[in-house]
């Protein structure tokens, strides 16, 4: 099974469908965006994280998006995810469109 991969594991987009990495999700479809047209409201349910410490926020540094839409299995919760846009990423994920991906989060400095 393909994997995706999350910096950390207590993103705001889990919390909502109350599921924490690892559990598996089909990936429904695949959107291009420019940075500009993604807003404020997005980027923060993007990006946004919890720690020990609080709150704080993954950096989204591109010009251009890929928004993946994801179904969780169990519930069927739809989430999104922002990677960074090129080329055959957009292939690669436009061609895994349909398949099922297991989510898994990797905490920044932990191997």
């Amino acid at each position: 099974m393909k994997q995706i991969r999350f910096s950390h594991k207590d993103y705001e987009k889990f919390r909502r469908i109350q599921k924490m990495p690892p559990f598996t999700a089909q990936l429904l479809q695949v959107f291009l965006l420019q940075s500009n047209d993604v807003t404020d409201w997005f980027r923060e349910y993007d990006a946004k994280y919890y720690t020990e410490r609080g709150v704080d926020y993954y950096p989204l540094n591109s010009r251009t998006w890929l928004v993946l839409l994801f179904e969780e299995k169990d519930r069927g919760l739809l989430f999104t995810t922002l990677r960074s846009a090129n080329t055959s990423k957009l292939q690669y994920y436009r061609d895994c469109q349909g398949e099922e991906f297991e989510v898994i989060a990797k905490e920044q400095g932990v191997q």
